[in-house]
């Protein structure tokens, strides 16, 4: 599932819609490829036959669009993102809904235009190891666009290497032809052009792999700074529940002594209630007593 982020806030083009991600080539270049969201269907859909595979959900997104792919969700809390579960059964089946699982999330952010000032694709694959592949070829797509299609640092440029040179797609063939160092005798001269390129090639497979390598090294640090905050709320959530533990034991004591004193409270109120029975019982014995005996007097 896709949401898309249009004007960076909780506005969302598309909600909660099951679809697929194809790489479309409009040309020999990486530049000339872009990313289509084509919907799905539900399974009503596919049980009547009515197949909606080739209506675009969104617009294609060009790959010198995208500024980064990251895992999880990005800038947003993936319990808060809206789903089918959330549209039937209202706000209390959030908690419960498929977006608890933040390691299904892959988040692609690409540049503003004129109409949003940020854009965000939240990604829900079906599994952990599909939304890491997805991750890693998006990545190393990336990688290409920026050796292949983008501004060189590290190759060597030869007159005759940019007048020769040609942009090509990662996996095609090269026109240099095989590699020079192969099958060649110790004394036999190799041109400069060949040596050159041959170089170009392995700095480009070195450029690749540095760059898919400094973009996992971010997710590293991300999560070694996750790590450390949920460690801190774990600390923090200990120290509160022993001071509530502390709190409820004080609390059960004076309980206790309460309920003692009460009981001898309540024991010396019945004490004093007998007392009392005993003295007005005495007390009329005597008020009989003196009526008898003047009553028994002559007058």
């Amino acid at each position: 599932e896709i949401g898309v982020d249009g004007q960076g806030g909780d506005d969302f083009v598309v909600k909660s819609s099951s679809m697929t991600l194809k790489l479309h080539r409009r040309g020999e270049l990486l530049v000339q490829t872009v990313l289509t969201f084509n919907s799905t269907g539900g399974y009503l859909s596919k049980a009547l036959g009515r197949h909606r595979r080739d209506k675009a959900a969104s617009e294609p997104l060009p790959l010198n669009d995208i500024l980064e792919v990251k895992p999880g969700c990005v800038g947003f809390d993936h319990a808060e993102l809206p789903s089918s579960s959330s549209k039937s059964k209202g706000k209390s089946s959030k908690v419960k809904s498929e977006n608890m699982h933040s390691s299904l999330f892959l988040t692609i952010r690409a540049t503003p235009t004129p109409l949003a000032s940020s854009r965000s694709y939240f990604l829900r694959l079906k599994s952990r190891s599909t939304r890491n592949d997805l991750l890693t070829g998006l990545r190393g797509i990336l990688a290409d666009l920026q050796v292949h299609e983008g501004v060189s640092v590290s190759a060597i440029h030869t007159p005759e290497a940019i007048q020769h040179q040609a942009r090509r797609m990662p996996g095609s063939a090269p026109k240099s032809g095989p590699n020079p160092f192969h099958n060649r005798r110790g004394d036999i001269m190799v041109p400069l052009a060949e040596v050159h390129d041959l170089i170009n090639r392995e700095r480009e497979s070195y450029d690749r792999l540095l760059l898919t390598m400094l973009q996992g090294s971010s997710d590293l640090k991300e999560k070694e700074d996750e790590l450390l905050l949920l460690r801190g709320k774990l600390h923090t959530a200990v120290v509160e529940s022993a001071e509530k533990d502390k709190t409820q034991a004080n609390d059960s004591r004076l309980i206790m002594q309460l309920s003692k004193k009460l009981e001898t409270l309540l024991m010396e109120n019945e004490d004093l209630r007998d007392n009392n029975d005993r003295l007005n019982n005495r007390l009329v014995t005597v008020e009989c007593e003196k009526m008898n005996l003047l009553a028994q007097v002559p007058k």
